[in-house]
């Protein structure tokens, strides 16, 4: 048990000087049976109520102590993209200021699919972050009622402010993000808002001005050419990249979100909406005036990236995270510079996907759900969300925490972006990918096939039609809609 720590300042990115974290071993896990046997856990049965009552000890509640906090421990998992996830660090220690009493185990992996013999065996953690490769399937986990709702969560007063709620300390697309059939079951904490990427050093020095319209776009993009560069990269092995960053807002500046909401609700014909349409052979041009990087479709996200800062090609879709990811390879002079994708609608010119992510999930049968509550309110503190943005150069879904914020230029243009794009309208994420894996995998594929590959866009509509018509007629999903 380590005593309190004395008051810091919220300006610097903290690392605690000792931490009670643990690392669990992962011997036996691996290769062990998958989520189709997750129906076999022994989740109580009031786990999908979200009652805090997870099993621990109870203290008395307080605005500082919502859930009735008990001495006792908590075991977290978290995805490491080989980051180290540092600001967990120091959320760590917000946490055990005020609960001294807890023992925290927050293990880091690459693998967060090393947790579903704990799912089967009903000895979850108490709280995972969820991506990577290896991410778990949670709209399975909610079928079998083995996630927590996060109602309560949300409801109890925000740690810097318990006059308004958890859910009122947040920016709007939180509770959208999180729902899952119905219930709220995850917390995404991070703005993984998309902008076409740019470097502004580059376009003052070819004389270039930044289009906002497609037709602007087209026409640089014969400039571009001329110089001796090619206007589009992107990672073709990791297909969500486009589909996200382009597709879906280019569609969304065409007819509106509601084209997106027809798709995830298996609609009929919802692929043949005259917006995908007319998106599809915009994006088409790409490839057949040769505006795209050659061997894109087989670049990894750090490939292509590389490949844009070394000038081979001008703009590439990715989200606010690419200057932290990209930090060691920037070169000196680079100015790196989000915007709205270019739109053939000016009222929609500056709508950009902000799409909450990075989502936390308390599984049903944790042993110590409060600490696993109070551990993600904690999160969403202004303090927290600061020092992750001086992390990782990225935006936090808690209201206010980053205004005056100033950090790179890079920052600066993110959240300029987001705000431009919250005043035209917020941004209804797209949920298809999350809700049915094998609609998704097949729409990113025909997406490459109809920008990198011979597939003509009636072909491509035709191909995720033809799916989205599987998954519907397919009684074995279980359906959802928005």
């Amino acid at each position: 048990m380590s005593a309190p720590l004395g008051p810091r300042s919220s300006h610097a990115p903290r690392t605690p000087a000792s931490s009670r974290r643990s690392f669990l071993g992962f011997a036996g896990v691996l290769g062990l049976g998958g989520l189709s046997a997750c129906a076999t856990s022994g989740a109580p049965a009031d786990s999908g109520s979200g009652s805090s009552d997870g099993g621990a000890g109870s203290a008395p509640t307080s605005p500082d102590n919502p859930f009735g906090l008990a001495d006792g421990e908590l075991t977290a998992f978290a995805f490491d993209g080989g980051g180290g996830v540092p600001h967990l660090d120091f959320t760590e220690e917000l946490f055990l200021e005020r609960h001294p009493g807890i023992t925290t185990d927050i293990v880091r992996t690459e693998d967060l699919s090393t947790l579903q013999p704990q799912f089967v065996n009903g000895t979850p953690p108490d709280l995972f972050q969820n991506s990577g490769s290896g991410a778990l399937d949670v709209t399975t986990l909610t079928a079998n009622d083995q996630l927590a709702t996060l109602e309560d969560l949300l409801a109890a007063p925000s740690w810097d402010d318990p006059e308004i709620t958890v859910e009122e300390s947040l920016n709007p697309g939180v509770r959208e993000a999180g729902m899952i059939d119905g219930q709220l079951i995850g917390l995404n904490t991070v703005q993984y808002a998309w902008g076409i990427w740019r470097d502004a050093a580059l376009f003052e020095e070819q004389g270039w001005e930044a289009p906002s319209t497609w037709d602007e776009l087209m026409s640089l993009s014969a400039q571009i050419k001329a110089a001796g560069m090619y206007p589009w990269a992107f990672t073709g092995m990791h297909a969500n990249y486009f589909h996200e960053g382009v597709l879906q807002p280019l569609v969304a500046k065409f007819g509106g979100q509601d084209v997106w909401k027809n798709v995830d609700n298996l609609e009929d014909g919802a692929w043949h909406q005259d917006a995908i349409r007319e998106a599809a052979d915009a994006l088409l041009q790409l490839r057949t005036d040769d505006l795209i990087l050659p061997g894109v479709a087989q670049m990894t996200h750090v490939q292509s990236q590389t490949a844009w800062l070394d000038h081979e090609a001008v703009f590439i879709p990715v989200g606010a995270w690419l200057e932290n990811e990209m930090k060691s390879a920037i070169p000196e002079g680079f100015r790196m510079t989000a915007g709205a994708l270019p739109s053939p609608d000016p009222a929609r010119a500056d709508l950009v996907p902000n799409n909450p992510g990075a989502g936390w999930y308390v599984p049903a049968a944790a042993a110590n759900r409060p600490a696993a509550f109070e551990f993600l309110r904690v999160l969403l503190s202004k303090e927290a969300s600061r020092n992750y943005a001086e992390l990782s150069n990225s935006v936090t879904m808690v209201r206010g925490a980053h205004d005056d914020q100033e950090l790179s230029e890079a920052f600066g243009t993110i959240t300029a972006m987001i705000e431009r794009s919250n005043a035209v309208e917020p941004w209804q994420v797209v949920k298809f990918s999350s809700w049915y894996p094998s609609l998704a995998e097949e729409a990113h594929a025909a997406l490459m096939a109809l920008v990198l590959g011979d597939l003509d866009v009636e072909g491509y509509l035709t191909r995720c039609q033809t799916k989205a018509d599987e998954v519907k007629a397919d009684d074995a999903l279980r359906k959802q809609t928005r």
